[in-house]
C-alpha cells in the first residue's frame, strides 16, 4: 500500500485540508480562524482527530495529524505540544497555509500533497515564536 495515499472510509472529502475546512465552518470553541482568516488554531488535538475520524479519515495520533498538516504543506507557528501541562487547554498550536483562507475554499480546493521528500537539514529548527506574536 502507498503510504502517501490518504486512507479514508466512505469519505466525502477528497483531501485533508478540506476536511479541516469543513470542521472549521462548523464553528466549535477549540478550533478557529485567526481574525483575519488566514491561520487557523486548535487547543484539544484529540478532539481533532475525532473530528477527522467521523469525517472518514484514519488519524490515530498526533504524529499522524502533524504528519498531514506537514504533507499538505501547513507552516506549523506555535506548538502548544511543548507547553507545560495545560488542564484547561489554554495553549493553542497554529497553522498558516497560503491557500488555506478562511474566505477562498477554491484555493483550499487546490492544496495538494506534497510527494517529493525533503532532505533534512542538520541545522537547528529555530522554535515558534509566542502566541502574542503570531496571533
Amino acid at each position: 500500500m502507498d503510504i502517501y495515499k490518504l486512507i479514508t472510509l466512505n469519505q466525502p472529502f477528497a483531501t485533508f485540508p478540506q476536511a479541516l475546512y469543513r470542521i472549521l465552518e462548523d464553528g466549535h470553541s477549540w478550533i478557529e480562524w485567526n481574525p483575519d482568516g488566514t491561520k487557523i488554531r486548535y487547543n484539544d488535538p484529540e478532539r481533532l482527530m475525532r473530528e477527522l475520524q467521523a469525517l472518514g479519515f484514519k488519524a490515530q495520533d498526533s504524529a499522524s495529524l502533524s504528519k498531514n498538516f506537514n504533507d499538505y504543506g501547513f507552516k506549523r507557528l506555535s506548538d502548544a505540544r511543548k507547553s507545560r501541562y495545560d488542564p484547561y487547554r489554554t495553549s493553542w498550536t497554529v497553522f498558516a497555509h497560503s491557500s488555506f483562507l478562511r474566505h477562498d475554499r477554491e484555493k483550499c480546493n487546490s492544496i495538494q500533497r506534497r510527494r517529493a521528500h525533503r532532505q533534512r537539514s542538520h541545522h537547528k529548527k529555530s522554535s515558534p515564536m509566542s502566541d502574542e506574536l503570531i496571533w
